[in-house]
């Protein structure tokens, strides 16, 4: 008896588990939209998502800008890690904090300035300068050409800046007041430079 039972019951799992099953059928059937559970007949896009940001991480790197007396100074800026000379100039040109310049701290550098491109090789920078630089002259001009020296050469790798303005090269003055084609160093702006 218990074994018809058995049997019974086995028959009867056997019916559900066929009904339960999922229809073959070697041609494609279209299921009437009523058929089909809501949700997926109008699926919704999550509106928010989260995600994290890498925090940035910020290094300190020196720019030259000038004291009250004009000479030129080496004033720490925090840059964005990986620190550049690209992203450092940007630094210089941004020029002083406004509690820098309650102290009388200034730039040479002319608003609008920037450098537009820039390579290395063996030691020199090559700078490439946009047209703001052609309104200075004079002091201003021998000043912002030694920021951006005496900034340049602090990066490692770099011993000598030469510049350019839309791809041509361009003499500059010396700390001497002295005009060259040639890349030149910290050194050749020493004299700009207030004493330590």
């Amino acid at each position: 008896m218990t074994t018809t039972r058995a049997m019974v019951a086995m028959v009867i799992v056997g019916l559900l588990m066929a009904a339960c099953g999922i229809p073959t059928s070697e041609q494609s059937t279209q299921v009437p939209p009523s058929r089909v559970p809501f949700h997926l007949l109008s699926p919704t896009v999550p509106t928010s998502t989260t995600t994290t940001r890498p925090a940035v991480a910020y290094v300190s790197e020196p720019i030259a800008l000038l004291d009250a007396a004009g000479k030129i100074i080496a004033v720490d800026r925090e840059v964005p890690v990986p620190a550049g000379l690209i992203t450092v100039l940007d630094a210089l040109f941004d020029g002083p904090t406004t509690a820098e310049a309650s102290t009388g701290i200034t730039t040479a550098l002319p608003r609008g300035a920037q450098v537009t491109a820039a390579s290395i090789s063996n030691g020199t920078a090559v700078l490439g300068l946009n047209s703001a630089f052609a309104q200075l002259s004079g002091s201003a001009q021998v000043q912002a050409i030694g920021q951006i020296v005496l900034t340049a050469t602090q990066q490692p790798g770099i011993s000598a800046v030469a510049f350019e303005v839309a791809g041509a090269p361009i003499s500059v003055p010396t700390g001497t007041g002295q005009t060259t084609s040639q890349p030149v160093s910290a050194a050749d702006y020493a004299t700009l430079a207030a004493a330590p």
